[in-house]
C-alpha cells in the first residue's frame, strides 16, 4: 500500500488488504469511521475456519455501530425527524411536555371576573370532568419548535405576530394584540380545536413576555354580526359573539407542570 508521510493512501470501500505499517497516524485513515473488518481481528490460526468465520460475520453486522449512530441522529438527535422518546427529549429541552389537560376552569360555573361561565352556561366544578390529552409525534414537533421559537423571541409585538402566524398559518389569521395595561390578546380568526385551545391556555407555551398578561379570544368573521368596515356581517347574516368567542383569561385557567 502506498504511504505518503503520515497519511495512508487507501481507496478501497472495504478494509480487505489494509496495512497499518509504517503509519504514525490511524486517524488518517481514509473512511476510519466504517469500522473494522472481522478478518484483520481474527489470528491466523482460525483465518480459514468457515464456521468461525461466518458466525464472526454474522456477529458484526448485528453489533455495527454505523447503524446505531444513524438511528440516533434520525430519531433522536435531529428535532425534525425525531419520534417518541427522542422527541420528548426535545420537549423537555424546550420546556413542554406531551400531556395537554383539555378542560379548564372555564368550563365551570363561577362568579364574574374569575374566568368561569355564568349561569345556565355552565355544570359547577367536577373534579372528574376534566381530561387529559397526550400529543402524537406530529403535534408534539410543531409545539417543540413552537415553544422553541418562544425562546429566543425580543417579546416585540411583531416577533409575537410572526411567531403565532407562521405556527397557525394552515388554519387561519392569528393576531396578538395589545389591549391593556401589561396585558395581551391572541384573536384567533377560526375555531380553535381542544387540542389547540388546551395547549394556548398553557402559562409555559404561548409566546409571552415576561410579566405580561394575555387572553385568547376567537373570532370567526364569516357568521358574526358587526358594524360597517369591520369585516363582521350584516343585519340577518350574522349573530353576536358566542360565548365561546369572549375574551379567556388565561391565567384562570389550572394547567399542568411540564
Amino acid at each position: 500500500m502506498p504511504v505518503e508521510g503520515d497519511l495512508i493512501l487507501w481507496t478501497p470501500s472495504t478494509w480487505k488488504g489494509l496495512s497499518f505499517r509504517k503509519s504514525r497516524n490511524i486517524r488518517a485513515v481514509r473512511n476510519i469511521r466504517r469500522g473494522v473488518s472481522f478478518p484483520l481481528t481474527v489470528i491466523s490460526q482460525y483465518e480459514h475456519s468457515r464456521s468461525l468465520r461466518m458466525l464472526l460475520q454474522g456477529e458484526e453486522f448485528a453489533i455495527n455501530p454505523v447503524w446505531s449512530m444513524a438511528d440516533f441522529w434520525a430519531k433522536v438527535f435531529h428535532p425534525r425527524t425525531a419520534i417518541g422518546w427522542g422527541l420528548d427529549c426535545w420537549a423537555r429541552i424546550v420546556g413542554i411536555s406531551r400531556t395537554l389537560q383539555l378542560k379548564g376552569l372555564d368550563d365551570w360555573f363561577g362568579f364574574f371576573g374569575g374566568g368561569y361561565q355564568p349561569f345556565g352556561q355552565a355544570p359547577f366544578y367536577d373534579p372528574e370532568g376534566t381530561s387529559s390529552y397526550t400529543m402524537d409525534d406530529l403535534n408534539l414537533r410543531k409545539a417543540v419548535f413552537f415553544k422553541a421559537a418562544i425562546n429566543i423571541t425580543n417579546g416585540t409585538l411583531a416577533s409575537l405576530n410572526r411567531i403565532m402566524s407562521e405556527f397557525y398559518r394552515d388554519r387561519g389569521e392569528v393576531m396578538v394584540i395589545h389591549v391593556s395595561t401589561m396585558r395581551i390578546r391572541f384573536l384567533f380568526t377560526f375555531e380553535l380545536t381542544d387540542e389547540e385551545r388546551a395547549m394556548i391556555l398553557r402559562e409555559d407555551i404561548p409566546p409571552v413576555p415576561a410579566g405580561v398578561g394575555y387572553e385568547v379570544m376567537t373570532l370567526n368573521p364569516e357568521g358574526v354580526f358587526g358594524f360597517a368596515g369591520s369585516g363582521l356581517q350584516p343585519f340577518n347574516h350574522g349573530t353576536f359573539v358566542p360565548a365561546n368567542g369572549v375574551p379567556t383569561n388565561a391565567y384562570s385557567v389550572s394547567t399542568p407542570k411540564a
